[in-house]
């Protein structure tokens, strides 16, 4: 009977004691939710860098080097072999187009010249008079093809020996100046011996080469500053032809810009500085910091913050630089770009802007 008893009171003991914990429990979380449920529901605001954009003309100058290149520059050469026997040209010279320079012995060729031409004179009478009677039916069609095949290779051996003649000449295919000339009268001249450089200087040409990120900013008539520092001459040059590719090795594309030299103050040879305008001043843009682009598939865009959330804007670009990218449209102005944090931004993210970037200019440089 004892032993009855000591179970049924140990079982209500322990009845007491979880009723005890079921009520405590109740009592640290009203209505089934804990302190710990309404932390968890809270969205982190980010703390981020802004830019705001305003508008600005992208009047901008790139600078690069270029080296100045004669209009027109050949070397004089022999075009054919024999011993020089007149030498009008003179170091420096000025000379004029279609000067003779240079003549090489031709009395063999002129003897030949002769021999040629009596031969061709044969040949026309005899052709004449076998056309004579060809007519009058005293010779054959035959003979009058021979005897104006005669008359044809006769003409061909005179045009031919002309034609060497005019080689023993040398003579400037164009107005200019001479270089140092390197032969004298009396020497034996084989075919391609160099003979004097002649160069176009009244007319310059300035080569240089622009990143790929500019290579649509100017177009063949656009005029271009160029500047001489050690003889401090200034001129101002037209762009006449841009090369039609971009080089794959040095992602730049070649310029060539037409330079008035009439009065020689500048050198072929020497490097100029270049100064090269962006895009029209009058074309309004923003300009933001290139850490704030990102790419997708649909495009370029950037996010700013409204009301304290970010907010998607995609944009259409123009110039871009390690530093910044040029803005054509997308954005408007006051609009505070985002350019911090961007890995951790997703459209609708409570943000905060912490600072905004003023002090680098972020114009195209």
């Amino acid at each position: 009977m004892k032993h009855l008893l000591l179970i049924a009171l140990s079982s209500f003991v322990l009845v007491a004691c979880g009723g005890n914990n079921d009520s405590t429990k109740g009592a640290g979380a009203p209505n089934g939710k804990g302190s710990g449920g309404k932390k968890g529901g809270a969205q982190r605001v980010l703390n981020v860098e802004g830019y705001v954009a305003e508008l600005g003309s992208q009047g901008k100058v790139f600078q690069t080097m270029a080296t100045l290149v004669p209009k027109n520059s050949v070397s004089l050469s022999a075009a054919t072999s024999g011993r020089l026997v007149s030498l009008t040209a003179k170091d420096g010279a000025v000379v004029k187009k279609g000067s003779l320079l240079a003549k090489i012995d031709d009395s063999e060729l002129r003897a030949q010249l002769k021999q040629a031409e009596s031969n061709k004179m044969l040949a026309e009478q005899k052709e004449q008079r076998v056309r004579n009677l060809f007519e009058k039916n005293g010779a054959t069609k035959q003979d009058l093809e021979a005897a104006e095949a005669s008359l044809k290779s006769a003409q061909a051996s005179v045009e031919l020996i002309r034609a060497q003649l005019t080689k023993t000449e040398v003579r400037a295919p164009f107005s200019g100046k001479l270089g140092f000339v390197d032969v004298s009268v009396g020497a034996w001249l084989n075919s391609g011996t160099p003979i004097a450089e002649l160069s176009e200087v009244d007319r310059l040409k300035a080569k240089f080469a622009l990143p790929q990120r500019y290579a649509s900013v100017i177009k063949v008539g656009d005029k271009i500053n160029l500047k001489d520092s050690e003889r401090n001459v200034e001129k101002v040059g037209v762009v006449s032809a841009l090369d039609a590719v971009i080089s794959e090795s040095s992602r730049t594309r070649r310029v060539m810009v037409d330079v008035d030299n009439a009065k020689g103050e500048l050198i072929a040879g020497s490097f100029v500085s270049v100064n090269v305008a962006m895009e029209a001043s009058n074309v309004q843009s923003f300009t933001i910091p290139s850490e704030a682009m990102i790419l997708d598939r649909e495009g370029a865009y950037v996010f700013v913050c409204q009301g304290g959330k970010a907010k998607i804007k995609h944009v259409t670009t123009g110039l871009r630089t390690p530093m910044s990218v040029q803005v054509l449209s997308g954005l408007d102005v006051g609009d505070t770009v985002i350019v911090s944090g961007i890995v951790s931004l997703r459209p609708g993210a409570d943000v905060k802007i912490k600072g905004l970037r003023h002090s680098i200019n972020y114009e195209v440089e």
